[in-house]
């Protein structure tokens, strides 16, 4: 089984309030079309909010009335982002069936395309005997005219970095685990500005 693991217990600092509860142009609030971005090509979803989120959860759960998607209150949000992962991925060790690995998305990107998440998964079946760490990448063009590919979200990870995942601490997420098995990430490009762009601020909205 393929989790996907929605991070949404950040404090929104930068945006100067809930953006998680932000509408979009299209009516949409940004949590909830980054949740369905997630479970459109998903079969489980876990959304990982902060621990005094009883009640947006169940507002949550309410809108969507899908079993496929839970709610998981991670007790160390406060301590930063790297921490919420941690908690999530070792309430994985309770599912009731084998998880051979997990995409990670960011809640306050909801503007990614499913066939984005597609590529990812064909990806990591394709190289599931390596271990891989799959990560999109985009091709732009700097201000010199120079050629770069940039890393983006969500993130997919073989279960066997599990245990790793759930030692990290502080608030840069997971890039140390992806940092120290290099060899083992495989890097797919793709033509989707969504694995960029993300909600810290009004204006991001209003760009979009």
């Amino acid at each position: 089984m393929i989790v996907g693991l929605v991070l949404a217990a950040g404090k929104s600092t930068r945006f100067g309030a809930d953006k998680r509860k932000s509408l979009l142009p299209n009516g949409q609030f940004v949590l909830a079309q980054s949740i369905q971005r997630a479970r459109s090509k998903l079969d489980q979803i876990i959304v990982v909010l902060r621990a005094t989120d009883q009640q947006f959860a169940s507002e949550l759960e309410s809108q969507f009335n899908d079993p496929s998607i839970s709610y998981y209150l991670a007790p160390d949000a406060d301590k930063g982002m790297a921490h919420s992962l941690a908690n999530a991925i070792n309430s994985l060790t309770e599912n009731p069936c084998p998880v051979e690995g997990c995409v990670i998305f960011l809640g306050d990107m909801p503007y990614l395309s499913g066939e984005t998440v597609v590529q990812l998964l064909t990806t990591f079946k394709h190289h599931q005997s390596e271990n891989p760490i799959v990560v999109p990448v985009i091709q732009q063009t700097t201000a010199q005219g120079a050629k770069t590919r940039l890393p983006g979200h969500p993130v997919m990870f073989s279960s066997a970095y599990f245990a790793e995942l759930t030692q990290l601490s502080g608030d840069s997420g997971a890039k140390s685990v992806i940092t120290r098995h290099n060899e083992h990430v495989v890097r797919i490009e793709v033509n989707d500005l969504g694995i960029l762009k993300d909600v810290d601020r009004p204006s991001d909205i209003e760009a979009n």
